[in-house]
C-alpha cells in the first residue's frame, strides 16, 4: 500500500505548491490574461510564473466550446477506467503501481483545480531559447502535470519492455515467461 502514499504526497504537494504560487502572484481570478512572473528558480531557464489554463494541455483544446465540461467529463470515464483496472486486476507490479499512483495523482489534481475554479493553476516555466522571443517549450505547467507525463512514460516502458506481453521482451524474459506458462 505504500503507493497511496506516493499519491497523497504528489497530490498534497501539487495542492500546496498551487496555493502557494496562486496566492504570491496577486493574480488570482484573471484566467485568460497573460502570466504573471513571481521568481527566478535558475536565472532566464526555470522560472515561477503564475498562470490560469482553462484549455488543457499546451493550448491543444483552445477553441473547444465548454473544455471544461469536457474535461470533467472526460476525467471521470478515465479514472472510472483506472479504478475498475485496479479493482478487478490480479497481478499487478510494483513498477504498475507506481504508474498508476502518479496518473491519478496528476488527474486528481488538476481536476480539483477545474471543479474548483475552472482553469489549472499552472506556474512552472522552463525557458529554452530557439531564436529571438521564442522558447522550445513555451508552456506552463505544474507538480499534477508532472506526474502524469512521468506517469505515462512509464506506463509506456512497462508495456513495451517490462510486462510479460511487453513488445520488446529480452530472449531471457521470454524464455522464462514461456517456461511459467507452460508450468500452470
Amino acid at each position: 500500500m505504500w503507493y497511496i502514499f506516493i499519491f497523497i504526497a504528489v497530490l498534497l504537494l501539487d495542492q500546496v505548491s498551487k496555493i502557494l504560487i496562486a496566492a504570491s502572484s496577486g493574480a488570482v481570478g484573471m484566467s485568460g490574461s497573460t502570466s504573471t512572473h513571481i521568481t527566478w528558480i535558475i536565472n532566464n531557464f526555470i522560472e515561477f510564473t503564475y498562470s490560469e489554463n482553462s484549455n488543457g494541455a499546451m493550448g491543444l483544446f483552445e477553441n473547444l466550446p465548454h473544455s471544461d465540461v469536457w474535461f470533467i467529463v472526460f476525467t471521470v470515464l478515465i479514472l472510472g477506467g483506472i479504478v475498475a483496472y485496479l479493482i478487478f486486476s490480479k497481478k499487478r507490479t510494483r513498477w504498475l503501481n507506481t504508474t498508476i499512483a502518479l496518473i491519478i495523482a496528476g488527474a486528481v489534481g488538476n481536476f480539483i483545480d477545474r471543479l474548483t475554479s475552472g482553469y489549472v493553476r499552472d506556474f512552472i516555466h522552463v525557458i529554452i531559447p530557439i531564436g529571438k522571443n521564442k522558447d522550445f517549450f513555451p508552456y506552463i505547467f505544474n507538480v499534477a502535470d508532472i506526474a502524469l507525463v512521468v506517469g505515462a512514460i512509464m506506463l509506456v516502458v512497462y508495456l513495451l519492455f517490462l510486462d510479460k506481453d511487453a513488445i520488446f521482451k529480452s530472449k531471457t524474459t521470454k524464455e522464462k515467461s514461456k517456461i511459467s506458462d507452460n508450468s500452470k
